[in-house]
């Protein structure tokens, strides 16, 4: 008795749950029976209403397959899932055993801050996933989306698009391949191409995700941020199109159209409000000119951009060196200011300018018109001039003055503490040795190579016969040959072949 009575209970559960899971209807003006390929069929005229737990089904007209928990429904469709999610049509195929329903025509699909337009949706309510494949288009509070392909899953409130993807928000606008937005927080995530496009800028990337409510982006392929005044590129990109600052990673690439400059380094740090930029790792800065081109290899870049009240500003920190075809320099840290036209090299700097080389405590370029126009030499100057393998011009002092012309040095004239070691020519072949004490002394040069000289105050000065002079005595205290450190153009191109470069025309 008791398992015939544990076996009625099963079987009435059983029956309870399967009554609870068919379709009901709730309404209808009129309903007809009848039997279609051996089915039990109602149809159901009229202001039709059936109800499947918590989702409700309005329609014009409706046919009801009994047998197999199925409904046809025809005229101003409106299903209501769960009072959260509403979907209308043209026309409704519902099977209540699978609970899936397809709507045809005209179709559209709401909740809270969305709705959904196209022609044809598939809801499986069971997976909580609407799907469209022949074109939709979706408002909200983030604009306007259109594309080829979308699922929406309504559990983690988010939407899945392909092919064609286009959101046009009233700031800016997305096109991508495939893209997945997060209902709840509003981000974008991003599986393919993908450009960004507003007034003040362009991003591109080929994976990472936007935040519309914050503004702020992740990149993480083939990053690129586009103004009118630059472009940059990354391997990765973290964004904030508010305050127009970022953090770049790996292969990155700024590129200032307005100074013609661009910057390379493995990470860089962007403040757009500010107009900075921090760059760093294997860094280097290259401004085109017309004939020639700067560049500049450092651990550490800070550029300044140009502003109306503000030019760039490039500052150079540890191991930095220079090289331009008329000019090399090598120093720990620099300062270019490009409003000024100056460039500061500091910490045990050397110069080279042809066959010379210039050191001193500091040293201050003036650039004209994007040539070398004249120098200053802080403390400690010394310039050296190299005739052959062991014969070199010297010239030593406290500070020093000089002026190029065609890029060449033209003039130099020496402050406090002068000396002066300098080979008296003939056709280019030394006749003897000018060694020469005195306070304030000048030269003119022709072809880099000293022709003239000038002694102001209390000259002391000697001519000694080439074999006169030890070896030791052709030499100034302080003397150092350091042209092992002197960049040239193989250097340029090692440290550019490890870049990732792109082809631009200024």
């Amino acid at each position: 008795m008791r398992n015939l009575l544990f076996s009625f209970l099963s079987l009435l559960i059983v029956q309870l749950c399967d009554a609870q899971s068919r379709l009901e209807i709730m309404g209808a003006d009129a309903l007809q029976f009848s039997q279609r390929n051996g089915m039990k069929v109602t149809r159901l005229i009229g202001n039709v209403k059936l109800k499947q737990d918590r989702t409700l089904m309005n329609c014009d007209s409706a046919y009801k397959f009994e047998d197999k928990n199925y409904v046809e429904a025809y005229g101003h469709v409106f299903i209501n899932h769960e009072d959260s999610l509403f979907l209308y049509g043209d026309e409704l195929e519902y099977d209540g055993n699978q609970r899936k329903a397809k709507l045809r025509g005209n179709a559209r699909m709401t909740e809270k801050d969305f709705t959904l337009t196209t022609t044809d949706i598939d809801f499986d309510l069971n997976a909580g996933r609407a799907d469209y494949d022949n074109g939709g288009r979706i408002t909200g509070s983030s604009g306007v989306l259109t594309s080829s392909f979308g699922y929406y899953y309504t559990k983690s409130k988010e939407f899945f698009f392909k092919k064609n993807v286009v959101l046009e928000h009233p700031d800016y606008t997305i096109n991508s391949d495939t893209l997945r937005y997060q209902t709840i927080t509003g981000i974008c995530y991003f599986y393919g191409p993908t450009q960004i496009v507003s007034k003040q800028d362009k991003l591109y990337c080929e994976a990472g995700w936007y935040n519309n409510q914050k503004q702020t982006a992740f990149f993480s392929k083939n990053a690129v941020v586009k103004s009118e005044e630059n472009t940059l590129y990354a391997d990765t990109l973290f964004y904030d199109r508010k305050i127009k600052s970022g953090k770049a990673y790996s292969n990155v690439e700024l590129v200032d159209s307005i100074n013609k400059t661009i910057v390379y380094g493995n990470y860089a740090l962007l403040n757009g409000l500010k107009k900075q930029t921090y760059v760093t790792g294997q860094a280097i800065a290259r401004q085109f000119a017309d004939d020639d081109t700067m560049n500049i290899i450092a651990d550490t870049l800070y550029i300044f951009q140009q502003t109306p009240v503000q030019p760039q500003m490039i500052k150079a920190y540890y191991h930095t060196k220079v090289y331009k075809n008329d000019m090399q320099a090598v120093c720990d840290s620099m300062v270019y200011n490009t409003g000024d036209s100056i460039i500061i090299l500091y910490n045990q700097p050397v110069l080279w300018s042809g066959l010379n080389q210039i050191t001193a405590d500091t040293i201050l370029l003036f650039v004209r018109k994007q040539q070398l126009d004249s120098f200053y030499l802080n403390n400690n100057a010394f310039m050296v001039s190299r005739l052959a393998a062991k014969e070199f011009n010297q010239v030593k002092g406290k500070n020093m003055k000089g002026m190029f012309e065609n890029n060449k040095i033209k003039y130099l004239r020496v402050y406090g503490n002068g000396q002066s070691i300098y080979y008296a020519t003939e056709d280019s072949a030394a006749l003897g040795v000018n060694v020469i004490s005195c306070s304030e002394m000048e030269f003119s040069f022709n072809q880099n190579r000293i022709y003239r000289s000038n002694f102001i105050t209390q000259p002391d000065a000697v001519f000694y016969p080439l074999n006169e002079l030890k070896p030791e005595e052709l030499r100034l205290k302080g003397f150092s040959w350091k042209q092992a450190q002197r960049p040239d153009k193989v250097m340029i191109k090692k440290q550019m072949a490890k870049k990732n470069l792109h082809l631009y025309k200024f």
